[in-house]
């Protein structure tokens, strides 16, 4: 790998990061709460339950 290939590859990383985070709070509901657990905008009630879209984590209440 030459100079330009690491310094383009360096470059790209973090952005492309960014854009996977957004891309992800993007495909859950827009109602979606805080998850206590993995900290992602994706809680819903599910069966009475609120339930993590992303981790699983459910709190049934």
């Amino acid at each position: 790998m030459n100079a330009a290939s690491k310094k383009k590859d360096s470059h790209s990383s973090p952005v492309e990061s960014e854009l996977r985070e957004d891309d992800a709070e993007a495909a859950f509901p827009a109602g979606a709460t805080l998850c206590q657990k993995c900290n992602t905008n994706a809680t819903i009630i599910m069966d009475g339950c609120a339930t993590c879209l992303n981790c699983g984590y459910s709190k049934c209440g």
